[in-house]
């Protein structure tokens, strides 16, 4: 009778422990791994008006015609203001009227002092020179089919701004400022005719410095670098006519409190193409690119060697194309990286993160309509969170998460149908939990989850729908 006592008490416990076992596993079911987001900053610029700077004291006037004209320009004081206009008869061979080889420069020192060159037609060159602060730039070159151009701009001091417009192909833009509170803004258009591009390069060394880059036509070059405190850049390239629908840029910033925006559309086989180096802590990083049968690429590195609270975001959208991110975050804590890719028609997406630090987030979405995803996330700190969501309709995914630390946590959702599914995930330290759902509508899923450490919690369902008799 005492036995059977002890056995029921036995079978009511065990009933007990299986009942709290159930309850504990709902309450810890595949918890809710939405991708974290990060509000895009607003990268719009307050348009300063192009105009001069403020009174005019002394006025310089060059009003040239024909080709080949040459025009140098020196003032000093304050308040001057010069303006050199070279139009002439197109060169031999050319079909429409315009300047050809005209030269233009002018070096002014002083604060106040105002410097506006126009020229029309191909082979021009414009050289502008400030010493000073409070200076004001101007360079408009090219009409009709303008070709092979260049304007450069030199500003030194503080609240100095530069204006550099150029038109049609195969031309080449430069602004170079040192230092605080300068804006400069370059616009370049190549559309049509030959159309081979645009080149546009902007140096800054300071803080609260401004500098943006706009470019419409095709094969479009931007450069951007930055060295200080508290600057933004935005470069906005859009590629849609003539020859090669090719969009890249380059942006480097050193500091802190620094933001890089960059957006870039390419129709018609385009290719979109994006580096941003940002060195330091509390740097953002907003890329956003859309490729019509093309492209994406896009690389970020953040706070490699020192500096922490990073944001980073990309966006990538690519009909009929391929996407293509890495981001790579040092050594810093409180950094944070988004991915969003979708690739339609036929596309692929694949993304790599890298996190060291502490707290760091990460968050991957994939969408590939007829085709395949792909990412790799290594996390390497305490206090991670990753989030990896693919869907690949016709086709396959593959997720590996890596993370070294405590309190990590990964969440891996992928649904390929009639595709592949395969998740690995690694953890290694305390309190980490994983979570992996697939499924693959006749197709294979594959998961190998492995934790080392305790308080260790893994859920994985995988949904494989095949012929009868046959698993996942």
């Amino acid at each position: 009778m005492f036995k059977i006592f002890i056995m029921k008490k036995q079978i009511l416990l065990g009933a007990a422990l299986l009942f709290a076992a159930g309850m504990y596993a709902q309450e810890q079911q595949c918890e809710d791994c939405a991708i974290p987001q990060q509000e895009c900053a607003d990268c719009t610029f307050d348009q300063i008006a192009a105009d001069h700077s403020g009174a005019v004291i002394n006025t310089s006037f060059v009003d040239q015609k024909g080709a080949e004209n040459e025009a140098r320009v020196t003032q000093y004081g304050d308040g001057n203001l010069s303006t050199v206009k070279q139009d002439g008869k197109m060169f031999s061979g050319h079909g429409t009227t315009g300047g050809y080889g005209n030269n233009a420069k002018v070096d002014q020192e002083g604060k106040y002092n105002t410097s506006d060159i126009k020229q029309d037609g191909n082979f021009n060159d414009g050289k502008v020179n400030q010493k000073g602060k409070y200076n004001f730039a101007k360079q408009d070159v090219g009409v009709g089919y303008a070709e092979y151009n260049t304007a450069m701009a030199k500003q030194r001091g503080n609240g100095n701004t530069s204006f550099q417009k150029q038109r049609y192909d195969y031309n080449w833009a430069s602004v170079d400022q040192h230092g605080n509170a300068n804006y400069a803004e370059q616009d370049q258009s190549s559309e049509a005719n030959a159309v081979t591009g645009s080149s546009a390069y902007i140096m800054q060394r300071g803080k609260d410095n401004e500098a943006k880059q706009m470019q419409r036509g095709s094969y479009n070059y931007a450069t951007a670098l930055q060295q200080g405190n508290s600057n933004s850049s935005l470069e906005d390239q859009k590629s849609d006519a003539g020859g090669y629908s090719w969009n890249n840029s380059l942006v480097e910033q050193y500091g802190a409190w620094n933001t890089s925006c960059v957006y870039q559309e390419a129709t018609g086989f385009g290719f979109n193409m994006s580096d941003v180096y940002q060195t330091g802590s509390n740097n953002d990083s907003f890329v956003n690119q859309y490729a019509n049968n093309g492209a994406n690429i896009s690389a970020v590195m953040q706070g490699l060697g020192w500096g922490g609270n990073n944001t980073s975001h990309v966006n990538q959208s690519a009909e009929g194309g391929l996407n293509g991110s890495l981001v790579m975050q040092g050594m810093g804590s409180y950094n944070e990286s988004t991915v969003d890719q979708l690739a339609s028609n036929g596309g692929a997406n694949g993304s790599a993160v890298m996190q060291m630090g502490d707290e760091n987030q990460s968050g991957v979405s994939q969408n590939a309509n007829g085709g395949f995803n792909l990412s790799a996330v290594g996390q390497i700190g305490g206090g991670n969170f990753s989030v990896v969501d693919q869907t690949a309709e016709g086709g396959q995914n593959y997720s590996l998460v890596g993370q070294y630390g405590f309190n990590n946590r990964s969440c891996v959702t992928q649904n390929a149908l009639d595709g592949f599914n395969a998740s690995n995930v690694m953890q290694f330290g305390t309190d980490n939990r994983s979570f992996v759902n697939q499924d693959a509508i006749s197709a294979s899923n594959f998961s190998n989850v492995s934790q080392v450490g305790h308080a260790n919690f893994s859920c994985v369902t995988q949904t494989g729908v095949t012929g009868p008799g046959q698993g996942n």
